[in-house]
């Protein structure tokens, strides 16, 4: 398994249509490549898009001047080979360490899978030391 710290960022905006469109576009004008972006709605008519940009300083740039609350934070990307699985062990091991993950997002791909996962701020470094014994 390949375990890589990320950057991401919450970007707070109304659920209404055509949002996650707006974001999208202004991350192509300033050619802003995520490696992984994902939007749902929160409630309350407010939404959510979380991005992980592959070079944060040049997301911060193309974020300036726009009406988005922003919030930054860390995750970790794993990837490895699929397999019936595949996440079990890892995901016991974090439990067995008492991190509450908030978030885990994986996806097959062939033989290969990928995923996000999320922790409190607070447990990051945490997290980083049972990934890193891994």
């Amino acid at each position: 398994m390949d375990i890589k710290r990320a950057i991401y960022f919450g970007i707070l905006t109304e659920d209404r249509s055509g949002e996650l469109a707006r974001f999208a576009k202004r991350m192509a004008e300033f050619e802003i490549n995520l490696a992984g972006v994902w939007g749902f709605g929160i409630g309350r008519g407010n939404a959510e898009i979380i991005a992980i940009p592959q070079d944060p300083a040049a997301f911060k740039n193309a974020i300036k001047g726009t009406d988005w609350v922003v919030r930054e934070g860390s995750c970790f990307h794993l990837t490895g080979e699929d397999r019936a699985g595949a996440l079990a062990d890892t995901l016991d091991r974090i439990a067995q360490e008492g991190i509450n993950l908030h978030a885990v997002d994986a996806m097959g791909f062939g033989t290969a899978y990928s995923a996000y996962v999320w922790c409190d701020e607070k447990d990051v470094e945490s997290l980083r030391k049972v990934l890193k014994g891994w």
